[in-house]
């Protein structure tokens, strides 16, 4: 299984099932026991409680939810066992991998289980992309790389065919060619919404407004970069930083089809990566700064560098709380 493919799995559905594991008097659970305990009233609280940032979702009949709770407890239950944190042998249930470290269901909190599922999908990237998180991987790259990345994907058709918006289908056309069955990471709407939906619980996008979607993986970076000492650091050292931390980004093992490009000493970061370190100073979690002219990165926002800005060093502030809101 894939995790774009159904489109009936939710992070927040996944966490649902693992608290009900964790708060199982047994090891195991039979599945069709551990379904019932979260669907239909539990999977209706968990999409009423990420419907404001999904407009599929809220735009959604109240009875569809709840009678669409199963079939969302049996994709997400698949698709926690494609992410190796539930193992099924015959019919019971048991909880697997790094997920076995909590003891309690208040464990599972919201933030704990966005950490998880971003740590499990990165490392699963490293040893082998194509164990169900392929295509999400290769469309979140498709995101970052694109140009003009405050300029929101906000329909999956064709600018033509929607006669509105800016189109993922469009970008998927431009760099892997028309043909989609076997060659686009998103070959339809149907896993357009998931994509939405999974990028920005990672943290590796951004929603702007209801449908729109935006390169930003500030909020991965904080999750994932290593504690470091607070102070001064080179920018391609940063940057090597943040591509091991989160390899979609460049430089990073898992981004692939994007060759830098270099203006004199300075490489031209890619759209995801400008905004992500835009918006980590925007936090206060770092200062970005121009100290020389060689060894330099370019920030770049419009693709003619109307909005270009060098840096050569980045002050790591290591704030924990953000001065503004999003």
């Amino acid at each position: 299984m894939a995790l774009l493919n159904p489109p009936d799995i939710l992070p927040e559905a996944m966490r649902f099932l693992v608290r009900a594991l964790l708060g199982a008097r047994e090891a195991e659970l039979e599945r069709t026991e551990l379904i019932s305990l979260v669907a239909p009233l539990g999977l209706t609280e968990a999409m009423n409680s990420i419907a404001v940032g999904d407009a599929d979702l809220s735009a959604a009949d109240p009875d569809d939810l709840r009678t669409g709770g199963s079939i969302i407890a049996e994709a997400s239950l698949d698709g926690l066992r494609t992410l190796g944190l539930v193992e099924q042998n015959g019919s019971r249930v048991k909880l697997a991998g790094a997920v076995t470290r909590w003891k309690a269901p208040s464990d599972a909190t919201p933030d704990s289980m966005c950490r998880l599922l971003l740590d499990t999908v990165i490392q699963m990237g490293a040893s082998d992309v194509s164990r169900g998180i392929g295509d999400l991987v290769q469309a979140l790259v498709l995101l970052h790389t694109a140009e003009q990345p405050l300029r929101p994907f906000d329909t999956f058709e064709s600018a033509a065919n929607a006669g509105r918006g800016r189109s993922f289908a469009s970008r998927q056309a431009e760099v892997l060619g028309e043909e989609r069955i076997g060659n686009w990471p998103v070959p339809n709407r149907q896993q357009w919404l998931p994509l939405r939906r999974w990028a920005s619980y990672l943290g590796l996008a951004r929603p702007v407004g209801s449908t729109g979607l935006i390169p930003d993986a500030s909020e991965a970076l904080i999750r994932r970069l290593p504690a470091m000492t607070p102070g001064d650091y080179a920018v391609r050292d940063f940057i090597a930083r943040c591509a091991s931390a989160v390899p979609i980004l460049d430089g990073g093992e898992l981004q692939s089809g994007h060759d830098p490009l270099h203006e004199g000493d300075h490489a031209v970061l890619s759209g995801g990566l400008s905004v992500s370190l835009l918006q980590l100073e925007a936090d206060g979690f770092v200062k970005l700064d121009q100290r020389s002219d060689a060894s330099g990165r370019t920030l770049r926002l419009r693709p003619d560098g109307t909005a270009d800005r060098i840096v050569t060093t980045v002050i790591w502030q290591q704030t924990p709380v953000r001065r503004g809101g999003r």
